[in-house]
């Protein structure tokens, strides 16, 4: 008797020992930002977030909170941190689409299903106390930031500003009662297969036919960086009005996303399509920093992380195609392929030789019709979840 007793005090014990924490303080917001290191130590995949970049996005500092809301929590167990997760409220997200939808996001956990199970039912909760009747995620925070959970592709390492996550999450997530919402993939480009497609006499007919209406392809200019983003909001919100879930960005989201991206991008590397002096298109291509950050123990730049970054940006091989778009009036009119053939050159002439595009939805007919044509291959999927709540 007095044994079955002690068992049940013990097991009791062990099971108080695991918690869900609110992060309300900058000692436990780092304990969040750092959580994936010790996750994925052995992992030779991972790449550590920057530190300094993760905690910008995390606070006052991003201007996502100008219009929404975010809680943050961590689960401890014994004083140990085995999994985070935040709840994420994106007001301009249900004003657009006359929903009531939540979002999750930052998530990572231990190899434990009651973890994941204590983290999302803290979520839930608030589903429910702020009458939102789905939940929909991983979005960081939004579709503009990192999104989905990687379901194929763990054996390669992930390209800057991508997700990268343990290979049972989509297993957790199933037994919690998501669904699929919405699948992306990457693809990967090589040079060599993009010059055999752009060496086609199609392609110089496209081009001379582009070259006669007007077009020019042109890289952005920092040196009048305030107009040149203002005229690249445009065309970026107005290009991507019919993506899934896309909210348009503010002039200060845009501002500090682009401060942000130009100490990272050559010039060279952001393009224009112009026509007129109007703007119709652009693409961006981004050197792949995963590379550097590698080797930037625990994201932080100081005191080596920084000397690290310097010396190693250089030696960089491979790029992210990170977006493109064009306004729909000019599409299927070859201003895409120029744009890719120009970027091409671009990369080439920086050494770089082989890049991903991503991410693509796949309800984006267009867009995976030019990657497949121009010799692109997916190499990752991804995937966002939902779950009805109401």
């Amino acid at each position: 008797m007095h044994l079955i007793y002690f068992r049940n005090m013990k097991s009791q014990k062990q099971e108080s020992a695991l918690k869900v924490v609110d992060v309300n303080n900058s000692r436990l917001l780092r304990f969040f930002i750092d959580f994936p290191h010790s996750l994925y130590k052995n992992d030779p995949n991972y790449v550590p977030e920057l530190y300094i970049a993760q905690k910008k996005m995390l606070t006052e500092k991003n201007s996502f909170f100008e219009h929404s809301k975010a809680s943050l929590f961590i689960a401890e167990d014994e004083g140990k941190v085995v999994g985070r997760i935040a709840f994420v409220e994106n007001l301009p997200h249900n004003n657009i689409y006359k929903e009531k939808t939540a979002f999750f996001g930052f998530f990572e956990v231990v190899e434990r299903y009651e973890v994941a199970q204590l983290l999302f039912s803290r979520v839930f909760k608030l589903v429910k106390l702020h009458s939102y009747d789905k939940l929909v995620g991983p979005t960081n925070f939004t579709t503009n930031d990192t999104c989905g959970l990687l379901t194929s592709g763990f054996d390669i390492m992930p390209v800057i500003l991508m997700p990268y996550n343990k290979k049972y999450y989509p297993d957790f997530l199933n037994r919690l009662g998501f669904e699929y919402e919405m699948g992306l993939s990457s693809y990967k480009i090589e040079s060599t297969s993009l010059n055999s497609f752009l060496g086609k006499p199609v392609i110089q007919r496209i081009k001379n036919r582009v070259d006669k209406a007007g077009i020019l392809i042109r890289s952005i200019r920092y040196k009048d960086i305030d107009n040149e983003i203002l005229h690249l909001r445009e065309i970026y919100n107005t290009s991507n009005l019919n993506n899934w879930g896309f909210i348009p960005l503010s002039e200060n989201e845009f501002k500090n996303m682009a401060k942000d991206l130009k100490s990272l991008i050559p010039q060279s590397l952001i393009l224009f399509a112009e026509l007129n002096r109007k703007i119709i298109g652009f693409i961006v291509a981004l050197p792949d920093y995963n590379h550097v950050f590698k080797r930037i123990t625990r994201g932080r730049l100081f005191p080596f992380g920084l000397l690290k970054l310097i010396w190693y940006k250089h030696q960089i091989k491979s790029a992210r195609i990170l977006i493109m778009g064009i306004l729909q009036e000019y599409r299927n009119k070859g201003v895409d392929i120029m744009l890719y053939k120009q970027i091409n050159e671009n990369l080439n002439q920086v050494g770089i030789f082989q890049a991903e595009a991503c991410y693509v939805m796949e309800n984006n007919k267009s867009m995976n019709s030019i990657l497949e044509k121009i010799g692109g291959s997916i190499i990752k999927k991804y995937k966002i979840y939902k779950i009805q709540l109401g």
